[in-house]
């Protein structure tokens, strides 16, 4: 299993992007999980992505941690203390990734 780690801080538009691409690989869905560590300012943000976790439930692994220290570095931290994962990717916010990514990732 990979487990995708995405620090977050005031996400705009472009972590939908992000997250859709995730929802697009060809690597199969129980092969990897998402965890979203949203640091500083909770709301309206940490609402927002929960309704997307709730709105792609049956479609991907999402996790949400909220932190209010700041620092993509604290991010990174709280989720790997929480990765299931034997494989970690890192991925920010603002990027989105090709639809066998993940599938590539893994075979190497």
């Amino acid at each position: 299993m990979i487990s995708v780690i995405i620090p977050t801080y005031r996400p705009k538009d472009y972590l939908w992007e992000c997250l859709d691409s995730l929802l697009d690989q060809t690597l199969d869905k129980d092969d990897f999980e998402v965890i979203i560590v949203l640091n500083g300012c909770e709301e309206p943000f940490k609402g927002q992505i929960e309704d997307y976790i709730r709105s792609h439930q049956d479609d991907i692994q999402i996790r949400l941690f909220h932190t209010l220290q700041g620092g993509v570095s604290n991010a990174r931290n709280i989720a790997l203390d929480h990765a299931r994962g034997e494989y970690i990717c890192f991925i920010d916010d603002d990027d989105y990734i090709s639809p066998s990514y993940l599938e590539e990732l893994q075979s190497k």
